[in-house]
């Protein structure tokens, strides 16, 4: 029986989550200035966005089977604290390459920490019951990208760039007081083979999940689809648009409030709909958006009135199609969540930050790359889900 109630376990768990987008999104529109500070252009600085999702995909791979063996809340302190002490280096930082080194560091702590919020759900909760905590979850950790540029956006002209890296070390202390004093422990599985051992056998049980690695890998090109979006987001606004700082939080909140919409849709979906027929109308959607995007793009009629309601789409879609694909995966593992989590994580952080990287090396001051790299990921996931992980969606009866 569940020994905490699903709102209580969705707050917790949405708050430890947010760390994540808190990291990527409060220091979007910093990027230009930062981008003065170092003397670099803006690229340069947007890259440090890919890098920190390149370092939360190794902590996630390492975090998952780590947290099965030692539970889930000593993993989780080691990573914030390594969050933490990454954040404050920052903020003394001078030269790029050593942004890039402690967004690796952060990420490596943020990742490892954030990996135990689904395998936590499986912990206490499966099937229906643990897509509506897991939809739940993703309600609270979308007030995040939310709020986040608005937030970095009055850090920035209120004490500079640096203050919204303190302000993430001092979130990060609030998430570890939480961890200790609310959330609920569940003991690690006891095993007699070494660790090492033990992480390989459980990756290997997960790749030899068919249907889950088709869940998982449309999962990754699913929201690396919107992290390329992310990624290019202050370029396209605020350079490319002629977008002000102080009104970039309206158009990137915009996306939010349709990925909060499809969210709440998602809870009354599910009582109707399996995860996998709800997930399936997703990336069709995402599909067709991006690649309208692209087909504006190349015939020279994107505009800023249709780039905002086709980015809604994308993101919205992934919104909609994520806690579906989580639950859906999570499902097959009651012994391996923790790693099964970890690699979805991994996968997912690495496949985006590949993508994003690649964003910022093809960037050539227009909109081109960002839509051709969004229409190719959003398709891939379509492809994955229909190829490998859909088997007769429907109604659930």
């Amino acid at each position: 029986m569940p020994t905490v109630s699903p709102v209580r376990l969705a707050i917790m768990l949405g708050t430890l989550v947010a760390l994540g987008p808190l990291a990527i999104d409060t220091y979007l529109p910093a990027l230009p200035t930062m981008a003065d500070d170092f003397g670099v252009a803006v690229h340069r600085i947007e890259l440090s966005v890919s890098v920190y999702v390149l370092g939360v995909a190794l902590g996630q791979w390492l975090g998952g089977p780590l947290s099965d063996h030692f539970g889930r809340k000593p993993v989780a302190y080691v990573g914030l604290s390594v969050f933490i002490v990454a954040s404050l280096a920052i903020t003394v930082c001078s030269q790029v390459g050593w942004l890039y080194g402690l967004r690796v560091l952060q990420a490596l702590g943020g990742g490892a920490t954030v990996v135990i919020a689904a395998a936590s759900v499986r912990d206490h909760f499966n099937g229906r019951e643990a897509a509506r905590v897991l939809t739940s979850v993703g309600l609270v950790l979308l007030l995040a990208p939310l709020v986040a540029p608005a937030v970095g956006a009055f850090l920035l002209h209120l004490a500079g760039w640096q203050s919204i890296f303190v302000m993430l070390a001092g979130y990060a202390v609030l998430v570890a007081l939480m961890l200790r004093f609310a959330m609920p422990s569940v003991a690690p599985q006891v095993a007699e083979e070494p660790l090492r051992h033990r992480m390989f056998a459980a990756y290997g049980r997960v790749l030899r999940q068919r249907r889950a690695m088709g869940f998982i890998l449309a999962n990754g090109l699913i929201f690396s689809a919107m992290f390329t979006f992310i990624t290019d987001a202050a370029f396209l606004y605020i350079e490319y648009f002629g977008i002000d700082e102080a009104r970039f939080p309206l158009y990137f909140g915009a996306n939010v409030v349709a990925m909060l919409g499809l969210n709440r849709l998602n809870v009354l979906l599910l009582r109707r709909f399996d995860s996998a027929a709800i997930m399936a109308v997703a990336v069709v959607l995402q599909s067709l958006a991006a690649l309208t995007l692209l087909l504006l793009t190349l015939s020279g009629y994107l505009t800023l009135w249709t780039t905002v309601p086709l980015i809604m789409v994308v993101a919205g879609m992934a919104a909609l199609a994520i806690p579906n694909a989580l639950a859906s995966f999570l499902a097959f593992f009651e012994r391996d969540s923790g790693a099964a989590t970890g690699l979805n994580g991994c996968l997912q952080f690495l496949m985006a930050g590949l993508i994003g990287s690649g964003l910022g090396l093809i960037h050539n001051g227009t909109p081109l790359p960002m839509t051709a790299l969004m229409a190719a990921s959003a398709v891939g996931g379509m492809l994955c889900f229909f190829l490998l992980a859909r088997e007769k969606p429907g109604l659930r009866q």
